[in-house]
């Protein structure tokens, strides 16, 4: 059953309950505000970092479960070419640029409506939006069916322009806020993964996961994970912060966490080329029930093009042209184990 109610002055919500999960979304940056998931023992808590009431999610935040574009991730020295023409955009991370810029699509109004199981956002970016090209027109599909949360985002563009959507939901499976995820299990179906600079930037190279903590094609305790001597690991601030390169093409599993004390078990399928891994290195924050979240206390698994991919001729193209439609498609399926 999905309802609509007053979130706010300036947008609407919608309440979600399948009998398996409870959720809550905003038109605000399409997030979702709470995602309600049961431990073994049949109690419900909610499993997603956000910010203590709706209204502060119009203020700065850490990009709390929203939406993001039109590109997601890091664009180096905030520029790209694209058929001999340089784009400056925003740098509003000094010199690079950050998930569509200060600006984003994580801090915009979405239009947004029932749509059977599921809510449909849809969003409109004039050309020029954050310095990219071409008018792009947005539509993201959050479905719902027992405990699998479906987000299938698609869009077309009149004029060529770098194209990357996704969402960054932060998880903590164990239903504790302010808790970390030190004791959470991931797995990663990767056998490659994409270094970074010290600003976190991307280097263009493609580098093999064996030997390396970035080896979670079998289950991994994050705490042990993030504790490794790797320069990599140290760079992104004792953490992940990385795109992992995914195995096969189309719909496929990309990733499992796991939270043994409570049971809940998330499966991400995907369709996208790679998948970032962010362990919250950076984060503090206020957060629901007065707690302040610490470091390492969620997780983001961003289903994505590759980062910087204008900039690498060696990366996947990620590049949309009139006439075509951008589509990606990520599975959230949650189980007991």
């Amino acid at each position: 059953m999905i309802e609509t109610f007053d979130a706010h002055s300036e947008f609407k919500g919608f309440s979600v309950d399948t009998g398996s999960l409870r959720a809550e979304l905003i038109e605000l940056g399409g997030i979702v505000t709470r995602l309600e998931i049961p431990d073994r023992e049949g109690t419900y808590a909610d499993v997603l970092l956000g910010c203590p009431a709706v209204g502060d999610y119009l203020g700065p935040h850490p990009h709390f479960n929203c939406l993001v574009g039109r590109y997601a991730n890091r664009m180096t020295n905030a520029e790209f070419s694209l058929d001999g023409v340089t784009h400056r955009l925003d740098a509003n991370i000094p010199p690079h640029h950050l998930h569509g810029g200060g600006d984003g699509f994580g801090l915009r109004r979405w239009d947004g409506e029932v749509d059977g199981d599921g809510v449909v956002f849809r969003l409109a970016s004039a050309s020029g939006d954050g310095g990219y090209p071409g008018t792009l027109a947005v539509k993201a599909e959050y479905r719902f069916a027992g405990a699998r949360v479906a987000l299938e985002i698609t869009a077309t563009t009149d004029a060529p322009t770098p194209v990357s959507l996704t969402s960054h939901h932060y998880y903590n499976l164990s239903g504790v806020h302010g808790s970390t995820i030190n004791d959470h299990e991931v797995s990663i179906l990767a056998a490659a993964y994409l270094p970074v600079s010290e600003d976190l930037t991307q280097l263009g190279i493609v580098r093999p996961v064996f030997g390396t903590p970035f080896d979670l094609r079998n289950p991994a305790t994050l705490g042990n994970a993030m504790a490794a001597h790797d320069r990599q690991i140290q760079l992104a601030g004792n953490g992940f912060d990385h795109t992992f390169v995914l195995a096969g093409s189309g719909q496929r599993r990309a990733a499992q966490v796991r939270h043994a004390a409570s049971g809940r078990t998330l499966t991400v399928t995907t369709d996208q080329p790679g998948i970032q891994l962010y362990t919250g290195n950076t984060l503090s924050a206020r957060g629901k029930h007065g707690k302040r979240y610490p470091v390492h206390g969620g997780l983001c698994l961003e289903t994505q093009q590759f980062p910087d991919a204008p900039n690498h001729p060696n990366y996947p193209n990620a590049i949309l042209r009139p006439g075509e439609r951008f589509r990606a498609r990520t599975e959230f399926e949650f189980s007991l184990t």
